[in-house]
């Protein structure tokens, strides 16, 4: 028998064992072992991914073992019936495991994870296997280096307000966090002639530009639409230096974009219309002449410097067109081999070790006489050649199925094709209808395609600028239009991808109302867009911009204004497969 002293010594002593056994089983029930098989800045960003949300959720993430752990990251090279980039998530017994036979596809099973979390708990993981649709899934990016070293699309404010953005590490980091959790791969960079901006090119060292300089106007709103205006004397000449910088330091942050770019498995490009010589005009002798040797060997040197000086540089991109009007297409093909093609065949012979690609826009070009002059670049192991087809003309938000690809597909042969989705319609609104993306998507021709990339030619989708009182640094536009570029990469991924789930997602960013009832508003209001513009078509952008409801005065409109009024509805076209 106890005393009634121990047997409360007892008690006491028994209900302080008890609350440690409870500490300890509230303390380990709060954490959540990660075990991490790769050290990979692929997978350590979906492994980050992960640890926030569970934070969100009050749980804490410590590394461990594979055994003991509650989440397995892995590379798992027996998945054969999963491709590369695409992944697994599976539950075996206690735990949950994301596996892919690479590391972009663990990062984006861990991605897949840590948004299943978010919406769902821990506890209700479902699992899933999916495989990358398109392959290459990129971003077209008309980039605002420098007034003398333009984009087609520089005389804009989009284009003016962002040029600092471009030379800003800050600004590419979370551009590219938020690509690349939309499931983008690639981000093409557009500029006339971008190479004075971003090499030093050893047999024309006077080219290479220091500093960032932006023209303080004005601009002419209906500016030549084939770039012969990019490089205007007095615009050049009435400029200002917004940003000191060396040539040198130029190269170190580009050097920089493009690797961290890699750690979340995006390639860079860089596409160039032709011939335009801005930055190098006069320099050596430089012309835009077709004939002028020196502007051959300027341009060859200058992209076999891109490769040398840009390790993680994936490939370029060529346009015969725009300021080639003069030349046929056989012509046009001659000037391109002896700069593009020859640049390729030299830089793959110097380097045997690594890929190059090399695509060629279709655009006022011959697919066969592309194909007939590119023959021995087409015929190395280590160069890939694209064609680039721009698949709705300017306009992807008009129909599903587009007739404009259809002869060209016939005569490319075995090469494949990147498509141009260019987005020249919904720059202010918040566009977001998942089942006209979806069936837009698939109905591109699947086994002549590499993949896609979507973007505009009038708007640059930089940091928006057009929000009063907005809070600094500025949002970017990719993020301001989420559920848009949300749409194009990751049904582009995967076009099975369930309304359920943008549902989901709808309701997670915003709780306060009825997800089902927003998504569908969103999406019927959506269609406008398409719906119109099917029905009012005008193919390029300047023919037509819906949100303004107007067009070049000049060229389309034929008035003061550019408006489109009754008159132009009635007179106007409509899509060849609109219906109508």
């Amino acid at each position: 028998m106890f005393s009634k002293s121990t047997l409360a010594q007892f008690q006491s002593l028994l209900l302080i064992i008890c609350m440690v056994i409870c500490m300890s089983c509230d303390q380990k029930s709060d954490r959540i072992g990660l075990f991490v098989a790769e050290d990979h800045d692929q997978i350590a960003f979906a492994a980050e991914e992960i640890e926030e949300v569970l934070q969100g959720k009050n749980l804490r993430v410590h590394l461990t073992d594979k055994e003991s752990a509650d989440i397995v990251l892995m590379i798992d090279q027996s998945l054969n019936h999963i491709r590369t980039e695409g992944y697994k998530i599976e539950k075996q017994s206690n735990k949950v495991v994301v596996s892919s036979i690479d590391v972009a596809g663990v990062m984006y099973g861990g991605l897949e994870l840590a948004e299943q979390i978010a919406l769902f708990g821990l506890d209700n993981i479902q699992e899933v296997e999916e495989n990358p649709y398109m392959q290459l899934r990129g971003s077209k990016f008309n980039i605002p280096l420098d007034v003398r070293t333009p984009s087609y699309s520089d005389y804009s404010d989009a284009a003016q307000k962002n040029m600092l953005e471009m030379w800003n590490f800050d600004f590419w980091r979370e551009y590219i966090d938020n690509m690349a959790k939309y499931r983008y791969n690639f981000i093409s960079l557009w500029s006339l002639n971008p190479f004075p901006s971003l090499v030093k090119v050893p047999e024309y060292p006077e080219i290479a530009l220091d500093d960032v300089h932006q023209s303080k106007g004005p601009f002419k709103e209906y500016h030549n639409l084939r770039g012969y205006e990019s490089y205007i004397p007095e615009l050049v000449d009435n400029a200002e230096v917004i940003k000191k910088i060396t040539i040198d330091e130029k190269i170190e942050h580009w050097q920089k974009v493009m690797a961290y770019a890699k750690s979340r498995n995006i390639d860079f490009y860089v596409v160039t219309w032709n011939i335009f010589v801005n930055g190098a005009q006069g320099k050596y002798g430089i012309t835009e002449d077709p004939e002028n040797a020196v502007t051959k060997d300027y341009i060859k040197q200058s992209i076999k410097q891109m490769f040398k000086t840009y390790p993680d540089l994936a490939g370029v991109g060529l346009t015969t067109g725009e300021n080639m009007s003069s030349l046929t297409l056989e012509e046009k093909e001659e000037w391109a081999f002896e700069t593009y093609g020859k640049a390729m065949l030299e830089i793959a012979e110097e380097m045997p070790d690594r890929q190059f690609t090399l695509i060629h826009r279709q655009h006022f070009a011959n697919p066969e006489a592309i194909a007939a002059k590119f023959r021995p670049v087409t015929g190395l192991e280590n160069v890939e050649f694209i064609y680039s087809f721009k698949y709705a003309k300017a306009h992807v938000f008009s129909t599903t199925r587009q007739p404009y690809h259809e002869e060209f597909v016939e005569n490319i042969g075995s090469l494949k094709t990147i498509w141009t989705l260019r987005n020249d319609d919904a720059y202010y609104f918040r566009w977001g209808a998942p089942d006209f993306v979806r069936e837009f998507i698939q109905n591109i021709p699947y086994e002549v395609s590499r993949g896609y990339y979507y973007g505009s030619d009038q708007w640059i989708w930089g940091r928006e600028f057009t929000t009063k009182d907005a809070a600094e640094p500025r949002q970017l536009e990719v993020v301001k239009h989420w559920y848009n570029w949300m749409l194009w990469g990751r049904l582009g991924y995967n076009p099975d991808l369930s309304n359920d789930r943008f549902r989901q997602l709808i309701g997670a960013k915003f709780p306060e109302v009825e997800a089902g009832l927003l998504f569908t508003a969103w999406q019927e209001a959506s269609m406008v867009y398409p719906v119109t513009t099917a029905f009012h078509w005008g193919r390029v952008d300047f023919m037509w911009y819906i949100e303004a409801c107007r067009s070049n005065a000049v060229r389309s409109a034929k008035n003061e204004t550019g408006f489109h009024d009754v008159d132009l509805f009635i007179n106007y076209p409509v899509h060849p497969y609109s219906g109508n």
